[in-house]
């Protein structure tokens, strides 16, 4: 059988590109998550090697898509084919028990392999710049906070504490919310009080 594993880091990223390329090179079922591949529990990943048996081959479209990194990328390749198991990395070629025994593929591998681990480095160090400039220039990364207003039982409520006439925890209750949101729109109540 002819596996495909497609693997994208985020889930605002798409699948659809790999999964058409792992088609067209005669994947006939495909495992896909959206996860980091910094993450060491890839659960589909796990399940695709679990699945593969020896005369099987994995097809993925690009190194960095199963491995974080060269000697990951070794580990999971050697072991696939010491089962048996074909490996078509489509952007390196196809990897057998034999072609990892034979000296000039085992440095090819390791070279384009060392390159895979090279572009996934500049990337991340691009990116890290690139979100360090934009902080430089005031842009804000993160949900943007709510801001809620403070009225009906609510801020009747805010206004007994305010008074001592009410604990927290009792004001809480009368505002019908928890006790630390009762504690944040208190904050927001003070600090609205004090803003000029």
């Amino acid at each position: 059988m002819i596996f495909g594993y497609a693997r994208v880091s985020t889930n605002r990223q798409e699948l659809d590109i790999q999964v058409k390329a792992l088609k067209e090179a005669g994947a006939t079922k495909i495992f896909k998550e959206k996860i980091s591949g910094a993450k060491a529990d890839r659960k589909e990943l796990t399940r695709t090697l679990d699945a593969i048996k020896a005369g099987d081959t994995l097809i993925v479209t690009k190194a960095d898509r199963i491995a974080r990194s060269l000697s990951h990328l070794e580990k999971i390749v050697t072991d696939l084919t010491n089962r048996g198991v074909a490996v078509n990395i489509l952007n390196m070629g196809m990897f057998t028990v034999e072609t990892m025994q034979n000296p000039m593929t085992k440095l090819l591998f390791n070279v384009l392999g060392a390159f895979a681990e090279f572009e996934r480095s500049m990337i991340l160090e691009r990116t890290q710049e690139g979100i360090k400039d934009a902080k430089d220039k005031g842009v804000k990364f993160g949900r943007k906070s709510k801001k809620y207003t403070i009225e009906g039982s609510l801020l009747h409520a805010i206004e007994q504490v305010e008074a001592g006439a009410m604990s927290q925890p009792k004001a809480a209750e009368f505002a019908g919310c928890s006790v630390a949101t009762f504690k944040r729109r208190l904050k927001e109540y003070r600090e609205e009080k004090t803003t000029p």
